[in-house]
């Protein structure tokens, strides 16, 4: 995957495996930023050469032999050892890959016995598209002894004779990327002066960030975070609504091979300089930015939220980031289709396949489209109607994500948790990016603290404004909920498949004095003006909405009320459900009850509504759910009342049995057991099926039916690639419902 290289040795029989994938990572990468932009910087878009080996004059570029020289006759670069000892060993890329910061060994067998007194070594690590000693892509490293102690430099740890062995350390603020090796030797006892001689090792070397090393500043000083954050390449995403939560599993896959391909081939995309890749910061804000493709910016995945995907894949039936990464870099356009959960688990592939701790985060009640400039608003009619044309976004949920490290760039105390997101929906500084912001810059509301923490703050902060508009489009506002945003955030527990509430890291608890004074700056530093509530005649109705969804998918509302009056109230009632998207956005009304209720003094009433799961499952996508509204209206005062809701049904279970091992290589099979507990048959249904180093069964189509209360089985075949215990993550959807996931543990072992 790299630039072209310069033949410094004479040529092998067979290309390199380096020099194979440099081939097709070149073509990729020209596809990728285009081939017609000389004259926009020195050297286009990709650079035609590598500089530093062009300028170099060192003997490998002459015939003529001295027998003095030190000429290296091979390099072992100890791959087990050393991605042993740097976390690295799971990644399916065969190349050394090191994290930076931590020591590696290298051995080198010359062609004569080396002198110390008599030969020098130096190592030189390139990398980037023009590589320069000037731009800090150029590094020699030189013996330790005569070098800065936190900067590169080696120690020799083994000589013997032809055989010398030696412990290179890189700089903990590194150039993330691909390496060249070249090792220069001097020899100094010659009459006609120093006799040099230059090789070029035939692989490349990665460098990724230390999430281990304290002087890296993605340094995360908790073993188990570790674990989970950086080396766990499955996960759990909460989607769902507040209370009926769904819980997605997904490979996140970040040691395949193509993940790290694909990382730094956005990162060539998105024309990050060089010397900006030791930076997670910027590495994590371009990689944010490179996930949705939109009109603007051609990213990874395509974004569809209409329920249409007949020109694509749902963005439900993926389990995992690989095979989408795969598609787009064999495409080179946007994969076709995700949605929010989708690029923040595509974002955590990228970034844990570089090193930087990331983690998906899901706020509920979200509000999208806003940077707390205002409050949402909703609106309804005169008739107690509701006007959705004209309502603001809330989403019902909305994936995010956070990455761990240091910000030298910000005051003192904003270290760690780090938000961005990878859905935006605004252009900011000329493209759609939002983050890293400071997760405790939006506890504290210091929205002035970049990146885009305004946005995100008002994600987890939002009210809402009611407001009743007449036939003229006149409004009146009559209700704020305060509040309504930012419920439940929610993240994978560390070490467990457990859920974390995290909701006390982005604000504080609603209505206290800490909470106050938060709002209090946030509104000035966006200028925030909310209207006044036009107040009633008299306000003594009291109102509250609730409701149910029954495990058959029945679902149940009801708007109770009490007159604390000493009169009579007439009350004009209205409740409605509509099929609707996790974004908020209606599809379809389905049910309406219209209502005018005479409460006596200081009773009570209320009024329901019911509705059948076989009255709407079979007309709704897949993927949509009931948004429920309620709204009152009281004659004698004007006092109104409205509420939203959205109801998702309680999906139907799935369990993934395994024999416990399988032998590499060879299929097994998994049996999957899926129990419809709705009040509908479901028709149709489809399975897919994927785990880390395990091959991906896809499109499996069930062999009927299932009745309500019916177990139905289905048996799949399997093959892991790795050794070692895996989760294989499962997927069942079909017309009425989905997102019905599963999970089963596989020992992968050796053959016998």
């Amino acid at each position: 995957m790299h630039r072209d290289k310069y033949d410094l040795q004479p040529p092998e029989p067979k290309p390199t495996m380096s020099e194979r994938f440099s081939s097709a990572y070149g073509n990729l990468r020209s596809a990728l930023l285009g081939s017609n932009l000389k004259g926009r910087k020195h050297g286009g878009a990709v650079a035609e050469g590598n500089i530093f080996t062009d300028e170099a004059t060192l003997t490998a570029f002459k015939e003529k032999k001295e027998e003095g020289e030190l000429k290296p006759k091979s390099v072992d670069l100890i791959r087990v050892a050393n991605r042993e000892a740097h976390h690295t060993s799971d990644y399916t890329l065969p190349n050394l890959i090191v994290r930076r910061g931590q020591e590696f060994d290298i051995t080198i067998q010359f062609e004569r016995n080396y002198l110390k007194s008599e030969d020098e070594i130096m190592l030189k690590f390139v990398t980037g598209a023009r590589p320069q000693q000037s731009k800090g892509t150029v590094i020699p490293v030189v013996s330790e002894e005569t070098t800065d102690p936190n900067g590169w430099g080696y120690k020799i740890v083994l000589d013997n004779g032809k055989y010398v062995t030696l412990r290179v350390r890189s700089s903990a603020n590194a150039i993330m990327g691909r390496y060249q090796l070249f090792i220069d030797t001097v020899h100094k006892r010659q009459k006609d002066g120093p006799e040099k001689y230059r090789y070029k090792h035939p692989d490349d070397i990665y460098m990724i960030f230390n999430p281990w090393c304290k002087d890296d500043l993605v340094y995360i000083d908790d073993e188990v975070k570790r674990q989970e954050y950086v080396l766990n390449p499955t996960g759990r995403i909460w989607l769902g609504s507040v209370g009926r939560y769904c819980v997605r599993p997904w490979n996140f896959a970040q040691f395949d091979e193509v993940c790290l391909v694909a990382a730094l081939a956005l990162l060539d995309k998105s024309e990050l300089g060089d010397a900006a890749r030791s930076n997670p910061i910027l590495i994590t804000r371009a990689i944010g930015k490179s996930i949705t493709a939109n009109e603007r910016d051609a990213g990874v995945m395509t974004g569809n939220w209409s329920g249409k995907y007949d020109d694509g894949v749902a963005p439900y039936t993926w389990n995992g980031s690989a095979v989408i990464l795969e598609e787009y870099l064999k495409k080179r356009k946007g994969v076709k289709f995700g949605q929010c959960w989708n690029f923040s688990a595509v974002a955590t592939t990228l970034l844990r396949a570089l090193g930087i701790p990331t983690r998906c985060v899901t706020c509920f009640k979200s509000a999208h489209d806003s940077d707390f400039s205002s409050a949402l608003d909703s609106h309804w009619s005169s008739e107690n109607k509701p006007k959705t044309n004209m309502d603001d976004s809330l989403w019902d949920y909305h994936v995010w994500n956070e990455s761990w490290f240091k910000r030298p760039d910000l005051p003192s105390g904003h270290d760690g948790w780090q938000a961005f997101d990878p859905t935006p929906q605004e252009c900011n500084e000329g493209v759609f990016t939002c983050g890293p912001a400071s997760v405790k810059a939006i506890k504290e509301g210091e929205l002035y603290l970049g990146y885009e923490a305004k946005f995100l703050f008002a994600e987890v902060n939002a009210d809402r404004i009611n407001w009743e508009v007449d036939r003229e489009g006149n409004m009146v506002a009559f209700q704020m909920d305060k509040h309504i945003g930012g419920r439940c955030i929610s993240t994978k527990a560390a070490g467990t498949i457990s859920r974390e509430d995290i909701t006390s890291e982005y604000k504080y608890k609603d209505d206290s004095s800490d909470a106050k004074k938060v709002l209090e700056m946030a509104s000035r530093t966006t200028f925030r003006r909310d209207p006044a509530v036009t107040p009633f005649s008299k306000d003594d109705m009291e109102f509250r909405f609730q409701g149910d969804s029954q495990k058959s998918g029945d679902l149940n509302v009801t708007l109770k009320f009490k007159n604390d009056s000493s009169a009579g109230r007439v009350v004009d009632v209205c409740i409605g459900m509509v099929t609707a998207f996790y974004t908020g956005v209606p599809c379809a009304d389905l049910k309406e009850t219209v209502n005018t209720i005479v409460t006596e003094p200081s009773a009570e009433g209320d009024c329901s509504l019911l509705l059948k799961c076989s009255e709407f499952i079979n007309t709704q996508d897949g993927d949509a759910h009931v948004n429920v509204y309620a709204t009152a209206k009281v004659r004698e005062t004007g006092q109104r009342f409205a509420a939203r809701e959205s109801f998702w049904l309680e999906k139907p279970t799935l369990d993934v049995k395994t024999e416990g091992s399988a032998e590499k290589g060879k299929p097994f099979d998994i049996v999957i057991k899926i129990v419809n507990t709705l009040g509908v048959p479901l028709i149709n249904g489809v399975i897919n099926a994927e785990g880390p180093g395990i091959s991906r069964v896809t499109g499996v189509k069930t062999k009927k039916s299932i009745a309500p209360g019916e177990e139905l089985r289905e048996t799949v075949k399997m093959t892991g690639k790795f050794v070692g215990r895996v989760e294989i993550i499962v997927n069942f959807h079909c017309k009425q419902i989905s997102d019905v996931c599963g999970v089963g543990l596989i020992e992968i072992v050796e053959p016998k």
